[in-house]
Formats: structure tokens, C-alpha cells, sequence
């Protein structure tokens, strides 16, 4: 076959066909050479007419339909799911010349391979298109090697989804699994329905979004979320690790800190950050420094449970949102009556939930909650600014005086991209941050956290620029999150080679080493998807 007969709309023809399972792939070449040898310039129209002419498929509509979603799909460029395995050159139908604003065809995805000791890990996946021909217990079996195979590569992530690449997520970087086909929406269905009881299968079908934890065994546990895409049916799978990390083991500079927040006896403690920050890690670390110290009564509410508490020298009861109880909401307030020391809430989402989180932090227990907020300033802005403008002057009242402090995190890759750090910012609920709340100057409270290191607090631009000192992060990831210039100048002056930043300590222009150019790094994996970016 001529790599110049392909054209972005035949590509996405085939593609279509093949994923459809109308005819494999070497029915496609097959017909490409036909039209070749036969002198005729390749055409869907002419692809569709040796279809039905042979019998390979006799569904002319459908044919027809799957022809003018090709030629749309065809003006975004080349299919970066091509069911030609030679490399191409991209070549635009003669008949359709190209607009002059048409942006620039977009390459294939480069599926990273193993080389080396450091990608050694991406070899020996087993291959998910084979769940097309298994049913039921053969189908969890292939999911649970996959996941397994993730697990023990120290993936964080696996994303199985019809109309892509399977894809892993390790070290905060997504990377393709070598030796994998596009998945079907059969194999995909397949193998995201396989973990599924008949209760969840009639969920999933209904509402075509599911959160459950996916259970193997007490030790082997994943995060789910199934939903329903573009493609067919796609599941995101969380692995959860099977050891608490101690806190003295989670990268905090002074672990001391949180250990000390676990001994209010009432009182809030919220733990923030994005999605994939760490927030869990920390939370169940705290949890579970409380299980090992004290005595006491723990309930927590989660959606769903991840991390399994064994009894050490408290009681624990743990509940799940949709089987246990109904929403965080009722569950806080049932809490209430059970007789707990400590509360645990997986997610503050909504008004009702934090406003339970607040009243029951002032009713003499010590309350943990996250939210996804990026600082403590605007942790605080988001905790007050959900209630009605008329209720905010006594609900920063009542924060005021039953916050102990807030953790925001985040999880970054090294500077050698073979593992992540941490990034945080600690605020402790001192009498200088209470009167802030208090008065709504949520806008001063970086300035205290910054007058406040002496007691362990922090802010998140000075964490980064720890990071960079201590040589865990390089100079330009760290450079964007460094707004205070005189940082700016300690990580310039370290950057040029210059031992202190004192004059006296300081190399003439002559004999200062300049700063090297950063390595480059490898691509970023992109595109996985019908339009990749």
C-alpha cells in the first residue's frame, strides 16, 4: 500500500471499521491494495462499494453515516489511532484542499518504550483487547493482572477507556503501555464491568457514573470511577496502597507539627490541595497516629472507603457513603449521637456538610476534612464564602475559634522525574490568624504565615523554594511558583554557581560557572484519546 493513497478521512474510515468490528485490519490494507492495483484513487466512496460488492458488510447507512463522521474527523488531521501500523506521510484528498486556517496536523502518540533500567517497567502488561473474547470471571482475572502489574511498577493510576491506549500514571507523568491496541468499547465494557455486583451494574447503566472501591482482597484495593464517554464505557482505577505512611515518612520538614495537631482534643483540621495531592496519604496517617497514641472513639465517612483502619489503641468505625449511609450530611449528624472523639470526612462538598464539620468541631470533637484548595487563604475563603452573606459574620466566628490548622499540599516529580516530593503549606489557628478570620482579612494571612515560621508555619512559595535548595527540584519548575524577588535572587545567584550570596562570597562575572541548560525531558504523553492535543 502507497503511504500516499492514506488520507486523514480513509484513516478515520478504517478506524472506524476496525473499532466498530466490521473488518480487521488486514481487511483494510487488503482493500487499499484493491484500489491501488485496480489504478483508482482511494475514496471512501469507492472503500464502500467494494464493501458491499463483496459482502464484507451490507449495511450501506451505517456505512454511509461512519463516512461523513470520517470526513469531519478528517478536517482536525490525521487519526492518531491509525489501524496502519507503517508510518505515513499526511496527505490531503485532492478533491478537499486544505483551508488556510486548518491547523497543523498533529502527530501520532509516542508510545513510550522500555529502555534501560528506568523503563523497564512498561514491558510485560497483559494485553486488554483479549477481553473482546472473555466473559465474566476470565475478564476480572485480565483487570486484576493489569492492576497488579500496575501496583508493582508503583503506578498511581490506570485508565482503561474504549477508544484509547490503556495509560498508567506514575510519578504525576501518564505514559502509554507499550504492546496495547486501542481499546474496543467491547473489551472496555468487558473489563469495566467485570468487578461490578448486579446492585452496581443497574447503577452504572442507570446514572452511566459509578464511585466504588474495588476490593481484591483486604490488601489490594482500587479507587473506581466508571463512566460513560465519546468511545463506550471508560474506568479510572486509584490504587490504594496497602501501608499507612508514618508522618515522620511524608516528606513535612517538622512532622512534629502535625503530630501535635492529632492531640486537640476538639476542634478543625483541614488537609487541602488538588486532586492527587497526597491529601489522603496525609489524613490517614494522622488517623492513624491518633489510633497508635490515644484512646478514643474514631468514626469516619467516606466516599468510598479507601484506606482499612485496624484498632490499635482506639475503635474505629468506618462508613460508606451510598452503603452505609445516605450523604456525609446525615451521617454527621447520626455521628453526633454515636458517642465519638474524633471525625473523620472524606470530602467537605457542600454547604450542609461543612456546616455539620463546623457545629461539630464546637460540640467537643476533633473534626478532619478535606477540600480541593490550592493555599489556606483560600481554603478559608471557600469554607465561609458557600454560606448565605447574612450567616458569614458567625460562621468566621465560629471558624475563628475552632480551627487548629490547615495543610495544603501538593505532589510534584523530582528533578530527576524517577519520583515526587512534596510541596505544603501549614497554617496553625494562633490568635494572630483567628483575629484575621474573624475580621474576614483572609487576604493577610500569607503575611502571618510568613511572621509565623518560628512556630511551623510555612508558606507554599517557600516550601518550593526549600525544595529547589535542597536540589530536589530544578530551577524552572520551581521558578513559576517564586513571586518574592528576593528568592528570586538566592535561586539565580545558587543556578549561577555562586556558593553564598554575600559580596564577599561572590565570583567575578569572569570565573562564575554559567547555568547549564536543563536536560530535556522526555515528551509529554498526549493525544491518547479520538483528538489527541
Amino acid at each position: 500500500m502507497k503511504s500516499e493513497s492514506l488520507t486523514n478521512e480513509i484513516d478515520w474510515f478504517f478506524y472506524h471499521l476496525v473499532r466498530d468490528r466490521i473488518i480487521d485490519k488486514a481487511m483494510c490494507v487488503n482493500i487499499m491494495d484493491t484500489l491501488e492495483e485496480a489504478g483508482l484513487i482511494p475514496s471512501i466512496s469507492f472503500i464502500i462499494q467494494v464493501m458491499l460488492e463483496n459482502g464484507l458488510y451490507q449495511d450501506k447507512s451505517a456505512l454511509e453515516r461512519l463516512k461523513r463522521s470520517s470526513v469531519e474527523e478528517g478536517r482536525t488531521g490525521p487519526c492518531p489511532m491509525s489501524v496502519f501500523a507503517a508510518p505515513r506521510r499526511t496527505v490531503i484528498n485532492p478533491a478537499a484542499p486544505p483551508r488556510r486556517d486548518e491547523p497543523a496536523p498533529r502527530r501520532e502518540p509516542a508510545i513510550q518504550r522500555a529502555s534501560g533500567s528506568g523503563t523497564a517497567w512498561l514491558e510485560g502488561w497483559p494485553n486488554l483487547n483479549a477481553a473482546r473474547d472473555l466473559k465474566g470471571e476470565a475478564s476480572r482475572k485480565l483487570l486484576d493482572d493489569f492492576l497488579h502489574k500496575a501496583r508493582q511498577a508503583g503506578c498511581s493510576d490506570v485508565h482503561i477507556s474504549a477508544g484509547a491506549y490503556p495509560f498508567v500514571r506514575k510519578h504525576k507523568e501518564m505514559y502509554l503501555v507499550p504492546g496495547q491496541e486501542i481499546l474496543s468499547p467491547e473489551a472496555a465494557a468487558e473489563l469495566n464491568y467485570a468487578p461490578l455486583s448486579d446492585d452496581q451494574r443497574s447503577h452504572f447503566d442507570d446514572h452511566h457514573d459509578l464511585d466504588y472501591s474495588y476490593n481484591i482482597s483486604t490488601t489490594d484495593r482500587y479507587r473506581t470511577n466508571l463512566l460513560y464517554q465519546r468511545f463506550g464505557c471508560s474506568g479510572s482505577y486509584r490504587i490504594i496502597s496497602n501501608r499507612i505512611t508514618p508522618i515522620r515518612e511524608l516528606g513535612f520538614k517538622q512532622p512534629e507539627i502535625l503530630e501535635k495537631l492529632t492531640t486537640h482534643n476538639q476542634g478543625l483540621i483541614l488537609i487541602t490541595g488538588p486532586a492527587g495531592s497526597g491529601k489522603s496519604t496525609t489524613l490517614s496517617s494522622m488517623v492513624d497516629f491518633i489510633n497508635q497514641n490515644r484512646h478514643d472513639h474514631i468514626i469516619t465517612v467516606e466516599d468510598p472507603i479507601e484506606i482499612i483502619y485496624i484498632p490499635k489503641g482506639c475503635n474505629i468505625t468506618q462508613r460508606e457513603l451510598n452503603h452505609h449511609t445516605r450523604s456525609f450530611t446525615n451521617a454527621l449528624r447520626a455521628a453526633l449521637r454515636e458517642d465519638p472523639d474524633v471525625i473523620v470526612i472524606g470530602e467537605m462538598r457542600d454547604l450542609e456538610t461543612i456546616e455539620m464539620a463546623i457545629h461539630s468541631s464546637e460540640t467537643g470533637h476533633l473534626v478532619f476534612g478535606t477540600l480541593h484548595t490550592s493555599s489556606a487563604a483560600d481554603t478559608m475563603n471557600r469554607l465561609l464564602d458557600v454560606f448565605p452573606h447574612g450567616q458569614q459574620a458567625q460562621i468566621r466566628a465560629m471558624v475563628a475559634e475552632s480551627l487548629k490548622g490547615v495543610i495544603c499540599q501538593q505532589l510534584l516529580p523530582n528533578k530527576n522525574h524517577d519520583g515526587v516530593v512534596l510541596a505544603y503549606e501549614i497554617m496553625l489557628g494562633t490568635l494572630a490568624i483567628s483575629n484575621l478570620i474573624r475580621e474576614g482579612k483572609t487576604f493577610q494571612i500569607e503575611s502571618s504565615l510568613q511572621t509565623g515560621k518560628n512556630l511551623g508555619m510555612i508558606t507554599m512559595e517557600q516550601s518550593h523554594f526549600e525544595l529547589y535548595m535542597a536540589g530536589k527540584r530544578s530551577y524552572d519548575d520551581t521558578l513559576p511558583y517564586i513571586r518574592t524577588p528576593d528568592l528570586k535572587r538566592q535561586m539565580d545567584l545558587r543556578e549561577a554557581g555562586v556558593a553564598s550570596p554575600t559580596p564577599a562570597a561572590t565570583p567575578s562575572a569572569a570565573t562564575a560557572t554559567p547555568r547549564t541548560a536543563p536536560e530535556p525531558e522526555p515528551p509529554k504523553k498526549r493525544g491518547f484519546f479520538g483528538f489527541g492535543r
